[in-house]
């Protein structure tokens, strides 16, 4: 699952990339990841720590994330 971050009035975007839930990789009947408040504030930080940027121009970072978001 991947997730677009945009802050109002920025140029760039990230995107956040999720792993699958591990339902889906054993098989079994599709399961839906399940994700709150807190876990996309982490992915926030991690991404602004990890060097994007908000307010600079330029193609959409992505990171990978992992399923608490860091």
């Amino acid at each position: 699952m991947t997730i677009c971050l945009l802050q109002r009035d920025a140029k760039r975007e990230a995107l956040l990339e999720f792993p699958p839930p591990k339902r889906l990789l054993k098989g079994l009947p599709h399961g839906r990841l399940q994700l709150d408040d807190a876990t996309i504030t982490r992915c926030a930080r991690a991404a602004i720590s990890a060097g994007w940027e908000p307010m600079s121009r330029g193609k959409p970072m992505v990171f990978t994330v992992d399923a608490e978001g860091n």
